[in-house]
């Protein structure tokens, strides 16, 4: 539903997202997540989940697409020295233009998500993660506005977008295809295990979003300088599998793929572009999209061993891709003309 009040708080919340930077804001929605989370769990009442972690204030797609916004405005008026700067926060520039940009993109967070709202479900389910689109939409705006890198980027002479580089890099330390399945197991399987653990306390459903506020709340290690994964995309979208199918292995399914396909989106769209567009937000707008679509078409019915192997399958052919696309070889080909 639209409110006008809606959109003046969105306004404020890109606002303040620009003020006290992205990943700032992004760890204090986790702060949100994890205590609406547990209230909804413990009394079953989740209005607060919406409400706040994901709300016209502290949403990602508003507060952190505020201070994306932001952070790339600055670089092109020359204020702040790179347009992906989104750990700084832009209070410190002493400039208020730039605060007025995160909120104008803030309300356009709203808006989007607004829309997206809109559109009928599939089978009963979310037909994607509308936040997580929203963040994305905007950010594809920010590069087209501010940026002078393409929606793709600019990929040096020399270098390939499918292997990260001193020249392009979103987070190194998770790029190659047996570190991306190891994390996929570390993290997301404690959250599917415990979605489906304890699916029946009164709001069993809202754990997926507890363990988001872990992973979003651990990147303030990664503020101050920590190489912690950045694991979000994982865990969200494995809980929500095996809250929805009832199957653990369903949910590590969908674990790997919101880490593949975060990388694949990094690869192609972040690493080498002047502006962010984050890759988790847009592997939880496909993940969900997926998760409708598997169920509408029934393929949750196969459980067990059958979903293991569907684990041992998407994890394959995940090492096998990437392995692929990071040789150096193929990287070469592939990057002729980026």
């Amino acid at each position: 539903m639209f409110e006008w009040i809606l959109l003046a708080a969105a306004f404020a919340g890109g606002m303040f997202g620009a003020a006290v930077g992205a990943i700032p804001a992004f760890i204090l929605t986790g702060v949100a997540a994890i205590i609406s989370a547990a209230i909804a769990i413990i009394t079953g009442q989740g209005d607060l989940v919406g409400a706040v972690a994901f709300g016209p204030f502290l949403g990602p797609h508003v507060a952190f697409a505020g201070g994306v916004a932001g952070a790339a405005y600055a670089a092109k008026k020359g204020k702040l020295d790179g347009g992906k700067s989104i750990l700084t926060a832009l209070a410190g520039v002493d400039s208020p233009d730039i605060l007025l940009v995160g909120g104008v993109f803030g309300a356009l967070g709203y808006l989007f998500t607004w829309l997206y709202n809109m559109v009928p479900s599939i089978g009963g389910l979310g037909w994607t993660d509308t936040v997580g689109l929203s963040v994305v939409t905007t950010a594809i705006i920010v590069r087209l506005v501010f940026g002078n890198s393409g929606i793709f980027g600019k990929v040096p002479t020399g270098y390939s977008r499918w292997i990260h580089s001193d020249k392009g890099a979103w987070i190194p330390w998770q790029s190659k295809p047996l570190q991306m399945i190891a994390l996929a197991v570390a993290f997301g399987f404690p959250a599917a295990y415990i979605t489906h653990a304890y699916a029946d306390l009164p709001g069993g459903g809202t754990i997926p979003v507890l363990f988001f506020g872990f992973s979003a709340f651990s990147l303030v290690f990664l503020q101050f300088g920590t190489n912690v994964p950045v694991t979000h995309h994982i865990t969200l979208a494995a809980g929500s599998a095996a809250a929805i199918t009832g199957d653990v292995w369903w949910g590590l399914a969908f674990g790997l793929l919101g880490i593949f396909v975060g990388e694949m989106v990094a690869c192609t769209f972040t690493s080498y572009g002047d502006t962010h567009i984050d890759p988790p937000a847009a592997s939880l707008a496909t993940t969900t999209l997926l998760l409708a679509v598997f169920s509408a078409l029934g393929l949750f019915n196969a459980t067990g061993i059958a979903a293991f192997i569907v684990v041992l399958a998407v994890a394959g052919l995940g090492y096998g891709l990437f392995s692929w696309l990071q040789r150096p070889s193929v990287a070469a080909v592939l990057s002729t003309g980026d």
